[in-house]
């Protein structure tokens, strides 16, 4: 099915950050020009789970689970930390790597990624909370044909959006910055002014209370919640890709997907390129994992933090108790809790922030499948001639295709329903995600090789992932 290459080609040395940025990475440069990737995890993961799950949680059974939020993202931050070291070393995508365990692997990879993100449940949750603007009401199963029409328009809205731009990585990161600087300091600011010190001090409780599990936890909706703390568990090599379209070490000498609108064709290699291993060459490796792991954890690890935390402490001190139908009404938590306080203003504010939240991790997902497929496919030396080298005419026409599924999924079921698949999902992938990084790391020189460290963390993040979504799988099925 696919060409592939036992070994790396092997090139003289790894461009350095200077070389590839052009310019020195003062902590400004980094800000505007550097940090991005982990950006764009963090910006597409502050959605359902942030503002639907965690919530919908919290309003049920209070803030006991807030230890798992911090060791949630530290894994989370730990697994894809270490994929990214063997992209910064090759110039290859986590799938494009998985051939060199089999085809099998790689379509698995990809597969993972498709079965995670291919339900539309994000644009179909934002269209619930404007639908909701719309009607004055919370929408239901009879208004489904409305909502699900208004999910499509936004799914349209999508392609749009990730058609314009050079580089349709830098597209998602101009657009998370502006989203997260809006609604990620609208949560913070709403916090300080609305929730009382006692649930402070609860949620303080809960971060240090290191193995609770309070009562009444529905397995698949804990599940779900756990597979996005973070980003999405197990599929987070997906998030490597953007680490490799900026050019971060190897990356820079393999090619990025650029726009359709606005970016020109750019040749994307199928196969990596490995440096040799000189002091000097692994030296500057070294700087670029450094510069990979500071941008992870300052952004991407304390943000999980922070954006898992924040909503469900707003959501517990402003609603906790309420009873929601967590199928159709959690999207407008936000809404109804400051309509109840400011009337319409500030129902309207929570339909706002609701839409642009989940929009913003639908454009997110919706990429990340792609780029998937794309890695897989692109391996085919056939596709790559039937498409003359361009593989942005790959990435739209499997946009659309993807898009195009989705829509038909929001009118087949509710809209956090499709979340719960989705999230639970996530959890699945570290159970072949894990083992496929560990023996993808043996297969790089020594001196380029994890620290035993990291994989015992990477072994725990497979353990608990595992046992979270059979137990998920297990409550579904009725077992117990």
């Amino acid at each position: 099915m696919a060409e592939e290459k036992t070994v790396w080609e092997v090139a003289e040395k790894i461009p350095t950050p200077e070389e590839v940025f052009k310019t020195e990475l003062t902590l400004k440069k980094k800000i505007t020009t550097l940090w991005g990737s982990a950006l764009i995890a963090l910006g597409t993961s502050i959605g359902s789970g942030e503002f639907l799950l965690g919530p919908s949680m919290a309003i049920k059974i209070g803030l006991g689970l807030f230890w798992l939020i911090w060791i949630g993202a530290l894994l989370q931050t730990v697994y894809i930390y270490s994929w990214a070291r063997i992209s910064i070393a090759t110039g290859e995508t986590p799938i494009t790597t998985m051939f060199k365990i089999g085809v099998w692997a790689a379509i698995l990879g990809a597969l993972g990624v498709f079965l995670s993100f291919v339900w539309g449940g994000w644009a179909y949750s934002s269209a619930t909370a404007l639908a909701g603007g719309i009607l004055g009401r919370m929408p239901g199963v009879a208004d489904r044909p409305f909502v699900a029409t208004v999910g499509v328009i936004l799914l349209l809205l999508t392609f749009l959006i990730l058609s314009l731009g050079r580089r349709v990585a830098r597209t998602l990161e101009l657009f998370n910055w502006f989203d997260l600087g809006v609604v990620f300091t609208s949560f913070i600011v709403l916090a300080i002014i609305l929730v009382p010190p006692d649930v402070w001090a609860e949620a303080a409780k809960g971060l240090v209370s290191v193995g609770y599990i309070p009562p009444g936890v529905d397995p698949v909706v804990f599940g779900g919640w756990w597979g996005y703390i973070g980003f999405a568990t197990g599929i987070n090599y997906i998030i490597v890709n953007y680490y490799k379209d900026k050019g971060f070490g190897m990356g820079s000498l393999t090619g990025f997907i650029s726009a359709l609108i606005g970016g020109k064709k750019i040749e994307v290699s199928p196969f990596g390129k490995i440096f040799k291993v000189t002091p000097e060459n692994v030296s500057t490796y070294r700087r670029w994992l450094k510069l990979a792991a500071e941008e992870l954890l300052l952004i991407f690890c304390l943000g999980a933090i922070v954006g898992m935390a924040i909503p469900m402490t707003l959501s517990y001190g402003l609603m906790h108790g309420w009873k929601f139908e967590l199928a159709w009404n959690v999207p407008l938590w936000l809404s109804l809790a400051l309509n109840k306080l400011w009337g319409a203003p500030g129902y309207w504010w929570g339909v706002i922030v609701a839409v642009f939240v989940l929009f913003k991790t639908q454009m997110g997902v919706a990429d990340a499948i792609v780029r998937a497929f794309c890695d897989a496919f692109w391996k085919v030396e056939g596709v790559r001639k039937a498409l003359r080298n361009d593989i942005r005419i790959l990435y739209y026409l499997t946009l659309a295709i993807i898009l195009a599924w989705a829509s038909l999924a929001m009118f087949t079921s509710a809209p956090v329903w499709l979340i719960l698949i989705s999230s639970n999902m996530a959890n699945f992938g570290a159970i072949f995600g894990v083992p496929f990084l560990l023996y993808l790391d043996r297969k790089l020189p020594k001196e380029l090789r994890m620290h035993w460290g990291l994989k015992v963390l990477n072994i725990v993040f497979f353990i608990m992932c595992t046992t979270i979504f059979f137990l998920s799988v297990a409550k579904y099925l009725g077992l117990y």
